[in-house]
């Protein structure tokens, strides 16, 4: 009896919680499944949230009291036409009963998990956990401008720029993992045509860099102000070879090659997150390296961050291992086989390992440096401080001298900025020299030294492959790697090492910077092979 008795209750309780949000009217969802009520069934889930940044009250309070320009990412279920200022210009901070302009004053689950609140067995339990690869959830918020559409373009932002125009920052509808769109799940619009996301060649409103001659721009829109303007990250990897991984290796590999292989592991990041039994091929594939592929959004990474030691970046794993999870040759410490063709020799570079008929094991003194060098942030606060707070997502190396010579489209703090920090500050900046320059000459000079030496090296295997009958380098490597290799001659053998460490250098694209003496080494060895092939 007694059991009977707990068991009544516990279901009594579970419906209670479920419909609660049935019965409320805050934000603009009426049905809004809050992260305490989520916490019943999903309780490990829970606290691992509960360790983010997204569950921080205390975090989302002063946002939350801007209005709709931050209160719409900072808040859970925000409406902001239920948004009323006082006297102060301030909102209000507190949940109310009802009515209200948000549900919780935190960024809840159901921000990304749609849950319409009334039944156990919601919407969002019957979409696919891989869904969860789509980068526009994380990027309605975690982009520098909101949306430009209706209703949404009723709350503007002030325009740093006289006359200027600057658009909202409220996103309009979250997209939600388990809201079925027109093409799928989460799916039925692209975020762009929801968010204003510009990438101007000549920034006009927003804040990017320009050469100091004011004539060119830069090639990347790396953005200057930061937070200030919203968050960044979406746009900025939306430009990146991360966004077009899987599209790329779409439009130059057969689908039947890229199932075959293990393409998808790196190129596909619902294809990482789908269980076992359930992966899609190449043709059902959906979302590329996104922001679930490096970021964790449940919980606490195991590292803060390199620039803001406050700020924890929810990593996967440790910096030092994240990039070369992907970036590597899959060699696993082994010395590449005479007459492959090298894709990604990153890690293999970094680790002084990999190439043929060389030294192995001298690790780069970079080794390890990824994210140090790669994401410096770019941009600068309004009291004309560098913002650190997190990393750019371009990834693309920002040269000493580049730094120091753009400047920021508009004034901060009265004057026009260069960019705070280069690819070399993290390690090599000084007090006179924040930028690091003293190194581009080194830079220059190193990546010189390995594209005449790679240059010779090409022109070699040429000579090589007309000696050995072929016309071209790569008809000598096709045609030798239907050879058994035990069947090669001395200088076929030569060549097809040559070939491989060739592509060891290039495949890698460092040109030098990540392992000197290891990239040196293998392209002179390169070099050696080709010319003793006859």
């Amino acid at each position: 009896m007694t059991k009977r008795v707990l068991l009544v209750a516990i279901i009594v309780a579970a419906i209670l919680v479920v419909a609660a949000p049935a019965m409320a009217f805050n934000g603009y969802r009426a049905a809004y499944t809050t992260a305490a009520q989520c916490q019943v069934c999903h309780t490990d889930k829970h606290a691992e949230w509960m360790t983010t940044a997204h569950s921080s009250v205390e975090g989302n309070t002063d946002p939350i009291s801007s209005g709709a320009r931050c209160g719409g990412c900072h808040s859970g279920n925000y409406d902001p036409q239920k948004a009323v200022p006082d006297a102060e210009g301030l909102y209000p901070v507190d949940v109310p009963a009802d009515n209200g302009a948000f549900s919780e004053g935190v960024v809840g689950c159901a921000t990304c998990h749609y849950g319409d609140g009334v039944t156990a067995a919601s919407t969002q339990h019957a979409a696919p956990a891989s869904a969860l690869a789509n980068a526009d959830i994380c990027g309605q918020c975690h982009a520098r401008q909101g949306s430009s559409k209706p209703p949404n373009d009723t709350y503007p932002l002030a325009s740093p720029v006289p006359g200027g125009v600057i658009n909202p920052q409220y996103p309009i509808g979250y997209k939600m993992l388990g809201e079925a769109g027109g093409g799928g799940w989460v799916d039925a619009l692209p975020l762009t045509d929801l968010l204003n996301i510009p990438t101007p060649e000549v920034p006009i409103a927003q804040n990017y860099y320009q050469f100091s001659d004011g004539t060119t721009t830069l090639t990347l829109p790396w953005a200057a102000a930061t937070h200030d303007g919203g968050a960044l990250q979406y746009e900025e990897w939306a430009l990146t070879g991360h966004a077009s991984a899987l599209t790329q290796i779409k439009k130059f590999t057969p689908e039947s090659e890229i199932n075959k292989g293990k393409c998808l592991e790196c190129h596909s990041q619902d294809y990482r997150m789908a269980p076992g039994d359930a992966k899609p091929t190449a043709a059902e594939a959906k979302y590329s390296v996104t922001c679930t592929s490096c970021h964790d959004p449940h919980a606490e990474g195991p590292q803060s961050a390199v620039w803001n030691k406050d700020r924890n970046p929810q990593l996967t794993t440790t910096r030092q291992n994240l990039c070369v999870e992907c970036h590597t040759a899959q060699l696993n410490g082994k010395v590449a086989k005479a007459g492959t063709t090298i894709y990604d020799s990153t890690k293999e570079m970094m680790d002084g390992t990999g190439a043929i008929d060389v030294s192995q094991g001298s690790p780069g003194v970079h080794k390890g440096k990824c994210v140090q060098c790669h994401m410096p942030p770019t941009g600068w606060d309004r009291s004309g401080s560098p913002a650190a707070t997190a990393g750019n997502h371009t990834f693309a190396i920002i040269e000493p001298e580049v730094a120091a010579q753009a400047l920021t489209t508009i004034a901060i703090a009265g004057a026009k900025k260069p960019m705070p920090y280069s690819a070399c500050s993290t390690c090599h900046s000084r007090p006179d020299d924040p930028a690091a320059t003293w190194l581009q000459e080194t830079l220059d000079n190193r990546q010189e030294a390995m594209h005449a030496w790679d240059d010779q090296l090409n022109t070699a295997l040429t000579a090589a492959a007309k000696r050995l009958g072929y016309k071209s380098t790569a008809a000598a490597n096709t045609a030798l790697n239907k050879i058994k290799p035990s069947k090669w001659s001395r200088g076929q053998k030569a060549f097809q090492k040559a070939f491989t460490n060739d592509m060891f250098i290039e495949a890698e694209g460092s040109w030098g910077i990540h392992n000197w003496d290891y990239a040196r080494t293998v392209v002179l060895k390169a070099l050696e092979q080709a010319r003793s092939a006859k």
